[in-house]
């Protein structure tokens, strides 16, 4: 059963932002070239942390877009935040002055180790429990909600002490973040583990739910990749629609990082997502 829409009101008050592509520089002519076709644009953020004249171009694309910071490095399910790394995203953040900020439902350091992979957490009452501790601790610093991501995984962790979707729902509900439900990796993830997508949509959190992910794979000895270097897939768009139809959608990303195709190609996706976000559950958001 589809669990009922709570309202959040931070989440709420976050704009409606359309469909937009994820920044890469090797895209930057197309995109600026293509600016009325795309509604925003979402960075990573650790490619905009170090070097001042990256934030100079960050700034540049700030001036012509909306743009949301996603990380790579938080770490959400790790026992404590790296302070550095904190004040790092709390630079860009503030300098896109975006209404949230996005990273992923992850462990990606562990005690003396950069483990450089968006690993999967383990979902248990201890790892909620630091979870939740971390999430207060990055909407604090960051002064704005955080929109944490699912990953794709390559094995389930074995005895964990609920269910994906639960573990989603206490932590957006002991904190008020929100979701960003990457639908390709919920489509690599039902096929590779052979569960039904349609379920696991209807036991998260719909009413967290801010922004959504769409990026295109290939399959490899009977086992689908997340490379985000092909067109999205059919069954990435008919998960789109679905939850469009369930709740209003803030806003929808492309990534594309490799195999670049020609603009057009990414236009195209960008629009067919737009029409989705233009179902009568998100129109509830233009009114």
């Amino acid at each position: 059963m589809t669990r009922p829409l709570t309202v959040n009101h931070a989440l709420a008050a976050i704009p409606a932002l359309g469909s937009g592509l994820g920044y890469r520089r090797e895209l930057k002519t197309g995109i600026f070239d293509n600016a009325d076709a795309i509604d925003f644009l979402e960075i990573v953020t650790e490619h905009f942390t170090d070097d001042p004249a990256d934030r100079g171009e960050l700034a540049e694309l700030c001036d012509r877009f909306v743009v949301i910071p996603h990380g790579l490095g938080l770490s959400v399910g790790s026992d404590r935040l790296d302070a550095d790394y904190l004040a790092s995203i709390r630079r860009v953040s503030d300098l896109t002055a975006s209404p949230y900020y996005s990273e992923h439902l992850a462990v990606t350091r562990a005690p003396g180790i950069d483990i450089g992979h968006l690993s999967p957490i383990w979902f248990t009452d201890p790892v909620l429990r630091r979870a939740i501790d971390n999430v207060r601790r990055v909407q604090d610093v960051l002064n704005k909600p955080l929109i944490l991501e699912n990953v794709t995984y390559p094995f389930d962790i074995p005895r964990a002490g609920m269910r994906q979707a639960e573990f989603f729902t206490r932590l957006v509900e002991a904190t008020g973040c929100g979701v960003l439900l990457d639908v390709t990796n919920l489509f690599i993830n039902a096929t590779n583990h052979r569960f039904d997508p349609l379920a696991f949509l209807h036991d998260m959190p719909l009413g967290h739910i801010v922004q959504v992910h769409l990026a295109g794979g290939f399959t490899h000895r009977g086992v689908a990749i997340d490379s985000h270097s092909r067109p999205v897939e059919a069954g990435s768009w008919e998960l789109l629609d679905t939850l469009a139809a369930l709740t209003p959608i803030k806003g929808s990303i492309l990534e594309h990082d490799a195999n670049y195709p020609d603009m057009t190609v990414l236009i195209e996706q960008i629009a067919r997502a737009r029409r989705a976000l233009a179902t009568p559950a998100c129109r509830v958001l233009a009114s």
